[in-house]
C-alpha cells in the first residue's frame, strides 16, 4: 500500500474536480505523468497519516550475543557503558534472538512510526542470517513491519584497497531465493529492496561487470547504494543503481562541523545537490538522519558529536536529531522511492548512533571511566534518554511539507 501522494498529483485532483469534463488534456497528460512516477511500498500499516508523510526505515543490527562468544564481550565496547555513570539500554544486555527483545524493538518501532528495517546482513548462514531467517522473520509480530536487507559489503567484497566480487551475484541469489518472497520484505513497486552498504567505494570506475552480472542473474530487485557522501555528487555514480542514499552522516556532517546548526546546513545542502544528480539519470533518493555518533569505545580516530546543538545554549536532548529530520530529509523526500526515509540507526550502539530507547534511570553524564575522566565522552554531555528519540521521530515524521 502507497503512503505518499506527490505534490502535483494532489494538485491534479483539485484541478480535476474544478474543472470537470471540460479539464484539458494537457493537464490530464501531465497528471498522468506524475502519476507514472509515484512509487508503491507495501507498508504495513494503511496510509493513515497525511499523504506527504515519508516511509520510515531504519538500520537495525541482529548480532548481540548470537556469535560464539560470551554475551558481556559484545557489550563491551559500547560507549555508554564507559559513562560514570553507566547506561545501558531499555532491554537490557540483550540477545539479538531473544523473541522478547524483538517483540519489544517491534513495539518500539511502531511507537516511532518506523515502517521497516535494514537489517544487517554478513553472508549466508552466518549468525546474522540465522537471526534475520530463525528469529525476526518467524517472530509472531513480525508482520507488523517490513524488513529488508542491509547488504555488509565490507564483509563481502574484500578490502577497499584490493576489492574482489566473488560472492556477489551468489550473495543476491541467495537472497532472491531465501528472502524475497517473505509476505513481510520490504516492496517498492514490486521489487525486493536491498541496501549495499558502502557503494561509494566499491562501485565507483570498479565493479561494474559484476553488478551487471548481478542485474542479469536478479532481475526483479530494487538496490539502493549508499552512494551519497559531501556536496559533489555526480549523475554517473548514480545511474546503476535503483536509488542512492548516504548511511555516514557523521563523516559529511558533523564530523566537519560538529553538532551545530552549520552541520545540518551542510548536510541538507548535500542532499539537494545529490538529488538532482541522481534523478537526472532515473534514479531515486533517500534522506536519512542520525541523532548522533560516538565510537570512541570501539576504535580510534573519530571523536564524538553531541546530541544537542553545541552553538545553542538553550539546545536540548535530541535537538539535532529533530533538525535533520526537519531541513535535511523531510524537504528531500522523493516520490519515485514512496518517500523512503533512513534512520542511522536503531541499535547500533557501537557507534552511538541508536535511537533504541535507554533505560533512562541514570544522570546526565560527561564524566567516564577513562583516565582522564573525559576521554570517551570529550566533555560533551550524555543523556539516559529512554523513549525521547521514538517520539521525536514519530512526532517529526507524521506529516510533512512535500518537496515534489
Amino acid at each position: 500500500m502507497n503512503r505518499s501522494t506527490s505534490r502535483l498529483q494532489r494538485r491534479c485532483g483539485q484541478l480535476v474536480v474544478a474543472v470537470g469534463f471540460g479539464v484539458l488534456p494537457s493537464l490530464v497528460a501531465i497528471c498522468n505523468a506524475a502519476e507514472s512516477h509515484e512509487a508503491s511500498v507495501n507498508v504495513a500499516d494503511p496510509p493513515s497519516q497525511r499523504a506527504d508523510a515519508p516511509v520510515v526505515g531504519t538500520y537495525y543490527y541482529p548480532w548481540y550475543g548470537v556469535n560464539d562468544r560470551p554475551l558481556e564481550h559484545d557489550w563491551d565496547h559500547v560507549m555508554r557503558r564507559k559513562l560514570a555513570p553507566p547506561q545501558a539500554p531499555l532491554a537490557g544486555l540483550y540477545r539479538s534472538d531473544d523473541p522478547k527483545v524483538i517483540s519489544q524493538h517491534i513495539e518500539q518501532s511502531k511507537r516511532a512510526g518506523i515502517d521497516f528495517w535494514a537489517v544487517s546482513w554478513w553472508g549466508p548462514d552466518t549468525a546474522t542470517d540465522r537471526t534475520i531467517r530463525e528469529a525476526i522473520l518467524k517472530h509472531p509480530d513480525a508482520a507488523q513491519l517490513r524488513y529488508a536487507i542491509l547488504y555488509e559489503a565490507t564483509g563481502r567484497l574484500g578490502s577497499f584497497d584490493q576489492p574482489h566480487y566473488r560472492h556477489l551475484v551468489d550473495d543476491f541469489a541467495y537472497l532472491e531465493k531465501t528472502y524475497f518472497s517473505d509476505p513481510n520484505y520490504l516492496r517498492v513497486d514490486g521489487k525486493p529492496v536491498v541496501f549495499v552498504y558502502l557503494t561509494r567505494e566499491y562501485f565507483r570506475n570498479r565493479g561494474n561487470e559484476e553488478l551487471a552480472a548481478l542485474r542479469e542473474r536478479v532481475k526483479n530487485v530494487f538496490i539502493v547504494g549508499d552512494d551519497v557522501f559531501g556536496g559533489e555528487y555526480r549523475p554517473e555514480w548514480a545511474k546503476q543503481f535503483d536509488a542512492v542514499t548516504s548511511y555516514d552522516i557523521y563523516g559529511q556532517s558533523t564530523s566537519q562541523h560538529q553538532a551545530t546548526t552549520k552541520a545540518v546546513e551542510s548536510l541538507a545542502d548535500n542532499y539537494a545537490n545529490a538529488r538532482r544528480a541522481a534523478n537526472s539519470v532515473g534514479t531515486a533518493f533517500v534522506p536519512a538522519v542520525a541523532p548522533g555518533y560516538n565510537d570512541t569505545a570501539e576504535r580510534r580516530g573519530h571523536p564524538g558529536t553531541a546530541r544537542y546543538l553545541i552553538d545553542d545554549p538553550n539546545s536540548k536532548e535530541g535537538d539535532l536529531f529533530r533538525k535533520m529530520i526537519r531541513q535535511a530529509a523531510l524537504p528531500h523526500l522523493d516520490s519515485a522511492c514512496g518517500r523512503l526515509m533512513m534512520v542511522t540507526s536503531f541499535n547500533e550502539w557501537y557507534e552511538d548512533s541508536q535511537i533504541e530507547p535507554t533505560a533512562g534511570d541514570q544522570p546526565a553524564a560527561s564524566k567516564d571511566n577513562s583516565k582522564s575522566g573525559d576521554f570517551y565522552t570529550g566533555g560533551d554531555r550524555y543523556v539516559d534518554y529512554g523513549p525521547l528519540y521514538l517520539d521525536i521521530l514519530a512526532e517529526e515524521t507524521s506529516g510533512s511539507i512535500s518537496a515534489d
